[in-house]
């Protein structure tokens, strides 16, 4: 997962500041304790709101590279 990276948060993971009908966002930036590996990513969502979420809650729909193909 990388930045620019369009995602999904699973199902069954929820936070109030996600609009009410959509799931999707794109991934802003990757970091964690393991600069080498990265597990955690801010998600920037259609209203605007920027969460943080641990890579096992996201899903890649469309990675960054695929936009230009």
């Amino acid at each position: 997962m990388k930045s620019g990276d369009y995602v999904v948060i699973k199902s069954n993971v929820h936070d109030s500041s996600m609009p009410d009908d959509r799931r999707d966002g794109i991934v802003l930036e990757v970091f964690g304790p393991d600069y080498k590996n990265p597990d955690q990513a801010t998600v920037l969502f259609c209203n605007g709101s920027i969460l943080k979420f641990h890579k096992s809650q996201l899903s890649i729909l469309k990675s960054k590279e695929s936009f230009y193909l």
